[in-house]
């Protein structure tokens, strides 16, 4: 597996997912059991605030190569804050997502990462956090490894820096709330 093929595609990802916007209203009770995504896949228990980015608008902020399944944004901060799922074609069990990780922050390692293990749900995952330039500042980054299926499972919470401290809390409540 090329590190670096997986990387580019991501970190893109994660900047063009905060200018998106758009939306539709979730309720009361999906947010207490949990949000179908990924196709039924998963749930995850996401934010107030929080919606669907419809697909036309994925189609015209992400590249096809490099766009996630889904994303999940908060439309009253324009696109600024985002949660996207990516479920790539390659192969990665649940015992090398922490290798995985690690080989991910070596090659981003001019960006100064951090990166933690955690266990949502039963399930042994990493997380990846860092801050990554963008065209109009600075974009923090939180991407949550695990192996769905089998595959390669990224899920990203992005905010803008001037945005940081008021969501990323609740960003990553929500990474730790998913379910599969």
């Amino acid at each position: 597996m090329n590190c670096k093929t997986l990387l580019a595609p991501l970190l893109f990802c994660s900047v063009l997912a905060l200018s998106a916007c758009d939306s539709s209203n979730t309720s009361d009770e999906t947010a207490k059991k949990g949000t179908s995504i990924l196709d039924g896949q998963a749930t995850m228990v996401l934010p107030e605030g929080y919606v669907r980015m419809p697909q036309e608008l994925l189609e015209k902020k992400y590249p096809a190569s490099q766009r996630p399944k889904e994303a999940w944004y908060v439309e009253s901060e324009n696109g600024k804050v985002a949660i996207a799922f990516s479920v790539t074609k390659n192969v990665m069990s649940e015992a090398q997502i922490q290798q995985f990780a690690g080989m991910m922050k070596n090659q981003m390692k001019a960006f100064s990462p951090s990166i933690s293990d955690v266990t949502v749900n039963g399930k042994k995952m990493s997380r990846l956090e860092i801050t990554t330039p963008a065209a109009d500042g600075k974009i923090f980054n939180v991407m949550q490894l695990s192996s769905l299926d089998g595959k390669l499972l990224i899920s990203s919470f992005n905010v803008t820096e001037d945005l940081k401290d008021k969501y990323t809390q609740a960003g990553k409540d929500a990474l730790s709330t998913l379910d599969y």
